[in-house]
């Protein structure tokens, strides 16, 4: 599925000129808020060690989900 969001963004342009956010940036800002953003209540060692793992784990889904 989220290859069918990548292969086509659709943000557009309010009438005052601005580009409204597609889906596309919007699904980067929550990736990075779920996965990325440190966590208030972690240690450094904690923030970077689960920071790691979620990498390995989206890559892991994304090549996955090409099996498919």
């Amino acid at each position: 599925m989220l290859h069918l969001i990548w292969s086509k963004d659709n943000s557009s342009m309010s009438e005052d000129g601005k580009e409204l956010k597609g889906v596309r940036s919007r699904l980067l800002e929550c990736y990075r808020s779920l996965y990325f953003d440190p966590l208030p209540d972690m240690e450094p060692k904690q923030q970077v060690n689960r920071i790691a793992k979620n990498m390995v784990e989206c890559v892991y889904e994304g090549v996955a989900s090409l099996d498919t």
